[in-house]
């Protein structure tokens, strides 16, 4: 009898443990980026009809094994948030996010500056759950680069 009373009290004081219900929530969130998984990023640089202006798309396809359906908000790279759209075939998401650089062109009597897109190494993919308003987080490691191919000389077009 006293063996069962030590028993269901220290189960008792376990289960109200913050460190227990700490890493019960270490595991769920764990559960949760493993019900998502990234299987390509690519960054692709893109030039406009008009002369200076160009910039980067950013194409990522992510696995899910979520069961309800994932909204993506927004792409966080280089300290700056980008918006994104998200297709879903098969339970694979497309997400793709475009930026600009801005236009090299000078003013009269400006100076010239670097305007050049700085290499992607790593970004923060923001999205939500269902009809959850808890914004979750899914980083995205590494974007390989992606050539545009041309064909006979022609003319990128985006």
């Amino acid at each position: 009898m006293f063996l069962k009373a030590l028993i269901t009290t220290a189960t008792m004081f376990l289960s109200c443990s913050p460190v227990a219900n700490e890493s019960a929530v270490v595991n769920q969130k764990t559960a949760v980026v493993q019900k998502l998984s990234v299987l390509s990023a690519t960054e692709t640089d893109w030039i406009g009809g008009v002369q200076g202006v160009r910039g980067k798309i950013y194409t990522i396809r992510i696995k899910s094994t979520l069961k309800q359906k994932a909204t993506f908000s927004a792409l966080e790279m280089n300290g700056e948030k980008i918006p994104v759209t998200a297709l879903l075939k098969n339970n694979i998401y497309t997400v793709t996010a475009r930026t600009t650089s801005p236009n090299p062109q000078p003013d009269a009597g400006s100076a010239l500056g670097s305007t050049e897109i700085s290499p992607a190494k790593s970004g923060v993919l923001s999205y939500t759950e269902g009809t959850s308003k808890t914004v979750k987080k899914l980083v995205i490691s590494k974007f390989t680069h992606v050539e545009n191919v041309l064909k006979n000389g022609d003319e990128p077009v985006q």
